[in-house]
């Protein structure tokens, strides 16, 4: 896949050049003023493998980061967790551009809308929000279908209803949110790791406190009178949607490939590292505890691989203080 906009030529300072492996210290000082401010070398990494991947220009918005709060599990602690997002017109033509370099073929069926009362429709009237939409995408002729459920992709403001966008676009940021999984799901290798805009607002959501709610009887089986159950029939029944994936809004890191373990292993044997070494350098990169190849998850990897190609003696900007951007200015003059 071409990576024309970012790797085109030395056209100004920001622009990322053929052969370039880390971001010099003049577009990590942009980084900061786009606000990725204390992200570390092995986020930055796999930001950079991203962009230059995709094709997409940071520096423009096209591909950003986006640091979330998160508490790990393991040590109870509070952790920003980034995640590298575009916008659906991103997805579009990272698609458009896989297509047209291998003379393949890219097509969409109508999107379609369910309600409550579980009918599909291709055109969204009703004032009510829909509960459901369905994006199919063809590519070559073989049909990826996602499902994206309102209640899992909306978002909301502190009142807990829907945001002003989504108050007046529901149905069209809907369809966006389906369109990305359809196309994560004709496109894996070269969209895997990156997710929408549109997808991912509902992670900024304010969590409403739990209420617990009273015990309500059971609907008779076989007759589906509530919305509710009217709409998982429809999306039973749906001649397309049998064997699709709805997917909720959670995101899911991959763990490490074969492959990935595999140039791992052989980047062990050329750099002569021990294991106790090799664990060394991964918790160094990921900044946790590392015990084995089978704790790195997929994004990871890449920023061991990219660290074992360029070790820090390697005159390329690799191996860049932790404190990246705490504790000194971006370089004034040209990298």
């Amino acid at each position: 896949m071409s990576t024309e906009i970012t790797t085109r030529g030395p056209s100004s300072d920001l622009a990322i050049a053929d052969g370039q492996t880390f971001f010099t210290d003049k577009q990590i000082g942009a980084l900061r003023q786009l606000g990725v401010q204390d992200a570390s070398n092995a986020d930055l990494a796999v930001f950079f493998h991203q962009s230059t991947r995709t094709g997409l220009d940071p520096f423009a918005r096209q591909i950003y980061m986006i640091g979330r709060n998160q508490k790990n599990p393991r040590t109870n602690q509070w952790e920003t967790k980034y995640t590298i997002q575009t916008g659906i017109d991103g997805y579009r033509l990272i698609a458009r551009r896989v297509v047209d370099s291998r003379g393949e073929t890219l097509e969409y069926e109508d999107t379609v809308w369910c309600g409550e009362d579980g009918e599909w429709k291709d055109v969204w009237l009703s004032q009510q929000p829909p509960a459901a939409a369905k994006v199919t995408v063809l590519r070559n002729g073989k049909r990826f279908s996602a499902i994206a459920l309102w209640r899992e992709y909306v978002q909301t403001n502190r009142d807990g209803g829907p945001n002003s966008m989504w108050g007046r676009m529901g149905s069209g940021q809907l369809a966006k949110c389906a369109e990305a999984l359809s196309l994560r799901k004709a496109f894996p290798q070269d969209l895997s790791g990156i997710y929408t805009a549109e997808e991912m607002g509902q992670a900024d959501n304010v969590q409403a406190p739990h209420v617990q709610a009273s015990p309500t009887p059971a609907p008779a089986q076989g007759n589906p009178r509530s919305g509710s159950s009217k709409l998982a029939a429809a999306v039973a029944a749906h001649p397309a949607a049998q064997g699709e994936e709805i997917v909720d809004a959670e995101v899911i890191e991959h763990p490490i490939t074969p492959a990935q373990k595999a140039a791992i292993t052989r980047l062990m044997k050329r750099e002569g590292l021990t294991k106790n070494a090799m664990l060394t350098l991964a918790e160094d990169v990921t900044g946790r505890e590392i015990t084995g190849a089978n704790d790195l998850t997929e994004d990871e990897a890449i920023a061991v691989v990219m660290r074992l190609e360029n070790p820090p003696t390697a005159p390329e900007q690799v191996d860049l203080p932790e404190d990246v951007f705490g504790g000194r200015e971006p370089q004034t003059a040209a990298s």
